[in-house]
C-alpha cells in the first residue's frame, strides 16, 4: 500500500496515458476500417491529457527530473551552496503553493462549464491541475525538509522511502554488459 501511495503520480498517468492511447488507437481503426468516427472519445482523451501532463510533471518533479543547472553551485563554498538550496527550495514552494491556490479557483469556476458532447464538467480535466500542483507543493516542502534534516543540497536522497526507482538506460545498458560477460565467465568455467 506504501509503494502505491509513494507512486499515486504514476499510477494515474499510466492509467490516463494507457486510456488515452486506446481510445484514440480505437477511433482511428473505427474511422480507416469501418468508416465511422466517435467523436465522444476526443474529450475524454484530452480530460487524460490534462492528466498526463500535469501529473506527470509532479511525477518527474518528485524525482528532481527537471533540468537543473547547479554545477556553478557546487563550485560554491558549502555554506553558501546551503544559502542557494534553501532560497530555491523556498521559491519552488511559494511558486508551487501558489499554483495550487489558483488552480482550485480555477476547478471551482469551470465546475459550470460542460463539455459539448458528454456534458462532463470542465472541473473535471481542471482537477489535474488542482492534483498536480498539489502534489508539487507537497514534494517543494519534503525537498526543504531534506535540505535541513539530511544536508540534502542537490536532491540526491528521495524524499520518499518506498519510491520506485527506474534505472536510466545507461545503467540498464551498463547492467546488461556486466549480466552478460557474467553468463560468458560461468559458461567458460563449466
Amino acid at each position: 500500500m506504501k509503494k502505491i501511495a509513494t507512486n499515486l503520480e504514476e499510477i494515474v498517468t499510466g492509467i490516463a496515458l494507457a486510456i488515452m492511447t486506446v481510445l484514440t488507437v480505437i477511433n482511428v481503426f473505427c474511422r480507416l476500417f469501418l468508416s465511422r468516427s466517435f467523436s465522444w472519445t476526443e474529450e475524454v482523451s484530452y480530460i487524460c491529457y490534462a492528466y498526463v501532463i500535469f501529473v506527470g510533471a509532479s511525477a518527474l518533479y518528485k524525482r528532481f527530473g527537471h533540468s537543473a543547472i547547479d554545477i556553478v553551485v557546487r563550485a560554491f563554498p558549502e555554506k553558501m551552496q546551503v544559502v542557494c538550496s534553501v532560497f530555491s527550495m523556498g521559491v519552488l514552494v511559494i511558486t508551487c503553493g501558489l499554483t495550487f491556490v489558483l488552480s482550485c479557483g480555477y476547478c471551482a469556476s469551470c465546475w459550470t462549464r460542460k463539455t459539448q458532447l458528454l456534458k462532463i464538467p470542465f472541473s473535471v480535466s481542471a482537477f489535474a491541475l488542482v492534483l498536480g500542483f498539489g502534489l508539487m507543493t507537497i514534494h517543494s516542502l519534503m525537498f526543504l525538509k531534506n535540505i535541513f534534516t539530511k544536508k540534502d543540497y542537490f536532491h540526491e536522497i528521495p524524499i520518499y522511502e518506498n519510491i520506485y526507482n527506474v534505472d536510466s538506460l545507461e545503467d540498464q545498458v551498463q547492467a546488461s554488459i556486466e549480466h552478460q560477460a557474467e553468463k560468458m565467465s560461468e559458461g567458460g568455467k563449466s
